[in-house]
């Protein structure tokens, strides 16, 4: 009976261990887009992080992605493999605070993972249309999937192809009868003039050759942002 309790109280034990070396991590993802969400949970799921989304604005004060700790909880190990997939988001870095910062409290086994929402400003739209074109305008869709669509009246009923974001850059790839190419776009921030007055606008603008046989390619690309 002693030897049962024994090997009993062992296994209690080993799982009590291995809860205390995976911490439980909310993630307040509010800045980020719907792509970039998609991306970050295929990314914590395959590095075997214990997560919990939190819709909460939580990140106005923080101008970088931050993880908020209980003191012990955390491994250089976790922080390592942490800050990779922040960082395959566009982000520059990820900062680390003891769990008392900006009165931010978790309990042992706990962790906070905020992403400021700030970056929502500058974040890609899913809907872009063309800009600067000689041929007809086109409306593009970027979906979470990684795929873009564009529709304009010459394109029926639509083209497709892969999308890229690395901030500030956005790459389109295209597979057709001319073979596989790419267009580079690099995002500027600046106002337009509607019928509204001066709104807030991006514009991605083209950085390679203007030549390609895909029309949408030699194109700029705007968003206006409504608000």
């Amino acid at each position: 009976m002693k030897v049962l309790l024994g090997k009993m109280g062992l296994v209690m034990w080993l799982l009590f261990c291995i809860g205390c070396h995976a911490p439980k991590m909310h993630v307040f993802y509010s800045g980020l887009d719907k792509a970039q969400w998609v991306e970050l949970t295929k990314k914590l799921d395959r590095e075997g992080f214990t997560y919990l989304p939190n819709s909460h604005l939580g990140g106005t004060e923080y101008r970088h992605p931050t993880l908020v700790y209980f003191p012990s909880d955390l491994t250089t190990e976790f922080v390592e493999k942490l800050t990779v997939v922040v960082k395959s988001l566009g982000f520059e870095r990820l900062d680390v605070n003891v769990f008392n910062r900006h009165k931010h409290f978790y309990s042992k086994g706990n962790l906070g993972l905020y992403f400021p929402i700030q970056n929502k400003q500058t974040a890609f739209p899913n809907l872009l249309y063309s800009a600067d074109c000689d041929y007809a305008d086109s409306r593009l869709t970027l979906l979470a999937s990684g795929r873009w669509r564009a529709f304009s009246r010459d394109i029926s009923p639509y083209i497709e192809g892969k999308w890229q974001y690395h901030a500030p850059y956005l790459t389109l790839i295209y597979a057709g009868t001319h073979g596989e190419f790419q267009q580079v776009y690099e995002a500027q921030q600046h106002q337009v003039i509607t019928l509204q007055g001066p709104k807030k606008a991006t514009t991605y603008q083209v950085l390679g050759h203007n030549s390609y046989p895909l029309a949408l390619f030699n194109c700029n690309l705007q968003i206006i942002f409504a608000e």
